[in-house]
């Protein structure tokens, strides 16, 4: 099957919701022309990231009416976005929400916030504590946001669940500019190339541009492949729409050529983390 995914590369104005909800709806039409199934913005693109004592006043329920024109755009193609959810537990969360059909398909809640160095979510943030899959018109499919990526257990709940894409959502800064690209852009990279050379999925990573509060973000948004084949790949510090053409073909071959899901027994993955939650190492 091949269709076309849209990213999002946007600078989101902190604080200031419905500007953003504007640049949403922007986007989301220049998608549409581009004929894509799906949009996807970054981590928090409804609120910007460094809120602090903005985050209450920030917050929405998933439910709120603030999302309705997007129900109703996503009539026409699916949304990824990020946003502060006030939840019904009184707890605020940084999360996913998927949109497709009018209506709301998921809502996922960041489940490693960071806080140390220049981050501070757990101060302003909940945890999150489920792993999500949904499955659409083109594939099963997880989200996961920002530092979330960089915890190998949580992507491999992922590759135990079949899944055919990851969603990653990010606001990831800038920071170390030694080489020819930033540091954490390769780290970035190289967390994808492992994902989709060892799970057999596609990684579809969306980083925000510009700056809140003197924290800079990169940008560099991509797309890969399970076959390790970038199939767009977007500008440094440029706010920029990119639509990339996926074929889920991609996801045989590699898992033909390389089966490593087929070997895979969950069972006996079960109980040996039993044991170690437990632990046990006999």
């Amino acid at each position: 099957m091949k269709f076309k995914i849209s990213l999002a590369q946007i600078n989101p104005t902190l604080g200031n919701l419905e500007k953003n909800l504007s640049k949403h709806l922007e986007f989301t039409e220049k998608a549409i022309l581009e004929d894509a199934k799906v949009v996807v913005f970054p981590e928090l693109s409804i609120s910007g990231y460094v809120l602090r004592d903005l985050t209450y006043d920030v917050s929405l329920p998933a439910n709120s009416d603030f999302f309705k024109p997007l129900k109703e755009i996503s009539k026409n193609i699916d949304i990824i976005l990020g946003f502060v959810e006030k939840g019904e537990d009184k707890i605020i969360y940084n999360s996913a929400m998927y949109l497709s059909k009018g209506e709301i398909k998921l809502v996922y809640r960041k489940m490693f916030p960071p806080t140390h160095g220049m981050f501070e979510e757990l101060r302003f943030f909940g945890k999150g504590t489920s792993y999500k899959s949904i499955k659409t018109d083109y594939g099963k499919l997880s989200v996961v946001i920002c530092r979330d990526f960089f915890h190998p257990t949580l992507l491999s709940l992922a590759y135990l669940d079949n899944v055919d894409f990851v969603f990653a959502i990010s606001n990831m800064p800038l920071r170390g500019l030694k080489g020819e690209k930033p540091q954490i852009q390769e780290t970035v990279e190289n967390a994808s190339s492992l994902y989709t050379n060892f799970f057999g999925f596609f990684v579809v990573y969306v980083n925000r541009v510009g700056f809140d509060d003197g924290l800079g973000f990169y940008g560099g948004s991509f797309i890969q492949s399970p076959t390790g084949k970038k199939v767009i790949a977007l500008r440094l510090f440029e706010e920029e729409l990119l639509t990339g053409e996926i074929d889920t073909d991609d996801i045989y071959k590699k898992r033909t050529s390389f089966p490593l899901i087929k070997e895979e027994d969950k069972l006996t993955f079960e109980e040996n983390l039993r044991r170690l939650i437990g632990g046990r190492n006999d």
